[in-house]
């Protein structure tokens, strides 16, 4: 049977007119959100195991891929098992064709290398209506997301593609920890983008979260949260190097199973992409990011992985700030609506008097 991630994670919700009660309280309010992540329920396709070039700049196809998987692996009762298939060399196909289909991937070298949002939006809708298509039986993926900015199309760049209705446009700040909670709390498998002051970017696989407001101030102050997350660059921590066999990408590596990387969050103000002389509230990322594997000279394969390579993605350009986050979910069941729908419509913030 399935297993159900619902069940069996500490989630700590309150709605709408709970939390307004709460609030109203003059004396100081403690906040906690918490989202237990469960490691074996994602993919952990490597986004190195894609081959060069398309390998380094694959971080969005990937992560993905491996949240498509975590659907497969909590709801496969009402999904199945194709949307990435069931071994890691259909999770690579999976990924591929998400990058050279659907989501306009570019490879390194070329004019506009990596995925924008607004196409890995596009693409991971249009890879799961047609993969519906082939399966009607199947319950539907639905989507939601939030994405910092104000263009929903810009005819400036039209390489950037459009951002789907479900996109809900952020103008004035990036999203937001309770957002990203309500993701998690639906069920959903969230694909998160973060980006540095230099437009340098990356995409992860989003799986739990942990922050207590120590101060009482109710503000997450740096040092007191936390984010899991699989990451493309570092999906595991168990590698077999087989010197037989056909190996599951150029680089010979064969992962055995997914391992959550944890991310330092806090909240801040940064300069507006848009409009740098403002400041607009972001969350900051801070965390050791996996260095090795980087794209290869021609005619080098990559790698081999190596755990001694990583390196602080805070210099020199300063912290990761999460711009954007796009959640995926099968269409839950009559019986479920009104269960999501005070997931998703109720404040996800629990707050209680500071003792």
């Amino acid at each position: 049977m399935p297993r159900s991630s619902f069940t069996r994670r500490r989630c700590q919700v309150s709605v709408a007119l709970l939390s307004a009660a709460l609030l109203s309280v003059a004396t100081p309010l403690q906040a906690s959100l918490v989202w237990n992540a469960q490691a074996s329920d994602y993919g952990y396709l490597w986004q190195y195991s894609i081959p060069p070039s398309l390998g380094a700049e694959a971080c969005g196809p990937t992560s993905t891929t491996n949240a498509f998987t975590f659907l497969q692996n909590t709801q496969g009762g009402r999904i199945g098992n194709q949307l990435t298939g069931n071994n890691y060399s259909d999770w690579l196909n999976a990924a591929e064709k998400l990058a050279n289909d659907y989501m306009l991937t570019g490879g390194s070298g070329s004019l506009h290398p990596g995925t924008f949002p607004g196409n890995l939006a596009t693409g991971m809708q249009q890879y799961a209506q047609h993969w519906h298509e082939q399966n009607p039986d199947r319950a539907k993926i639905q989507f939601n997301g939030v994405s910092f900015g104000d263009k929903r199309y810009d005819p400036e760049h039209p390489e950037k593609g459009s951002f789907p209705d479900w996109v809900k446009l952020l103008p004035d700040k990036g999203p937001t920890i309770e957002q990203l909670h309500g993701m998690l709390a639906g069920g959903a498998g969230v694909v998160m983008k973060m980006s540095q002051q230099d437009e340098s970017s990356h995409m992860v696989t989003l799986a739990g979260m942990d922050w207590n407001d120590n101060n009482g101030d109710g503000i997450m102050d740096q040092g007191e949260a936390t984010l899991s997350i699989i990451d493309p660059l570092d999906p595991s921590s168990n590698f077999e190097n087989l010197n037989q066999g056909d190996p599951y990408g150029l680089d010979q590596l064969y992962p055995q199973k997914a391992a959550l990387t944890t991310l330092d969050v806090w909240q801040t103000l940064a300069p507006n992409p848009e409009h740098p002389e403002t400041l607009i509230p972001v969350l900051a990322i801070d965390y050791w990011q996996y260095q090795g594997s980087h794209q290869p000279s021609a005619g080098e394969p990559y790698g081999p992985y190596n755990p001694a390579q990583y390196g602080n993605i805070i210099s020199p350009n300063g912290p990761y700030f999460v711009d954007a986050a796009f959640g995926m979910r099968a269409v839950p069941e009559p019986t479920s609506v009104l269960l999501w729908s005070t997931l998703f419509l109720g404040v996800s913030l629990t707050r209680r008097r500071r003792a």
